[in-house]
């Protein structure tokens, strides 16, 4: 179980139940489609799970857990009314960010005498900053990313489909030690290209065409991300331009990150950088945003963020033109931030490629 002292001193709650798979698996380091987690102040933590995983939960006893294996017949909402009347239990933290209407209208209707407390936004909050072994998880997935990309060079040309990329990509990061997709992986070729998150088609590349790869690896529950465009043949004059318009974006940003500053300060150094070479109305998103096991998680940097950038959090650096019916530019890195300064993590070539 990682430490909750500091979720405690941000919500104020006697207990905080966490129901969402992800933070489930945040908090316990134990993977499971079902369970109920209620975390109280001073590390005391129960585990509600059904038969399927009660076996398994067991690892989390070994840490100091305790493991309630629920009853058939009895209601969820009963065993966290007895849980919560024998340790005297009033105010609980709830997961706002996460649970459907239904679930809170649930919980509110059949948990007896507790007010809840919206805990969301804490959750996130805790969520953000990492530790060791979380940034050395991250740190894998995008080692395992960056491999990736070196072996789809390989492949790119003429006549291949952006569906084959996809497969290609998703094959390399598996067989270099991916558990899994941080996100769909989005291939967008030629005139595609001017849509940010295009789905991969039968679309077959043709010369000249640029080729936006955005793709991540999850490794031990944690996601990595990032963005190369490439060319197959020479692009255009105007395609040429583009790219090094983001290139040079993209460093102007990492260059001047610092932690401390505010996420719409990064997104200003890319975003000017964009402007003052007449393309600021096709830089259609933000700068950045953190990851972990989410792929889009806080601190953000965009033109709107007042998010602070701190150490031990992440942030990513992805400027990108789209201009439809001619096609697009994205440059991604992921930064790992430091009080000391910012490591990029992102290895792989970013000055132009042309295949």
């Amino acid at each position: 179980m990682k430490n909750t002292d500091k979720l405690f001193e941000l919500t104020k709650a006697e207990a905080v139940l966490v129901i969402s798979e992800k933070n489930r698996m945040y908090f316990t380091g134990f993977a499971s489609t079902f369970g109920y987690l209620v975390m109280m102040p001073g590390n005391r933590n129960i585990f509600l799970t059904d038969p399927r995983y009660y076996e398994m939960a067991q690892i989390l006893a070994k840490e100091g857990v305790e493991v309630v294996q629920l009853v058939s017949g009895k209601s969820i909402s009963d065993t966290l009314n007895e849980i919560f009347r024998q340790y005297e239990i009033k105010i609980v933290g709830y997961e706002d960010t996460e649970l459907t209407v239904q679930q809170f209208n649930t919980l509110k209707r059949e948990l007896s005498g507790i007010k809840l407390i919206p805990a969301g936004d804490d959750i996130c909050l805790v969520r953000s900053f990492k530790t060791e072994t979380e940034i050395e998880y991250i740190k894998k997935a995008q080692s395992i990313t960056d491999v990736a990309f070196g072996e789809i060079l390989k492949i790119l040309k003429p006549g291949v489909t952006e569906r084959d990329v996809q497969v290609e990509l998703e094959y390399q990061m598996a067989k270099n030690g991916a558990e899994g997709l941080g996100f769909d992986t989005i291939i967008a070729s030629g005139i595609n290209s001017s849509k940010p998150h295009a789905h991969p088609t039968d679309k077959v590349i043709e010369l000249g065409d640029p080729v936006t790869m955005d793709f991540g690896a999850r490794y031990h529950g944690y996601c990595s991300d990032m963005t190369r465009t490439v060319f197959v043949g020479q692009p255009d004059e105007e395609l040429h331009k583009i790219y090094n318009v983001v290139l040079l974006a993209q460093k102007m940003g990492i260059n001047n990150a610092y932690c401390g500053m505010k996420g719409r300060e990064l997104d200003s150094f890319c975003r000017e950088v964009i402007k003052s070479n007449g393309y600021e109305k096709y830089f259609v998103h933000g700068t950045g945003h953190s990851l972990g096991i989410d792929i889009h998680e806080t601190p953000s940097a965009s033109m709107r963020s007042t998010d602070i950038l701190q150490a031990k959090q992440f942030i990513t650096c992805e400027p990108g033109i789209y201009i439809p019916g001619v096609g697009g530019v994205r440059i991604e890195d992921l930064l790992l931030i430091e009080e000391d300064g910012i490591t990029d993590l992102t290895t792989s070539d970013k000055n132009i490629i042309i295949l």
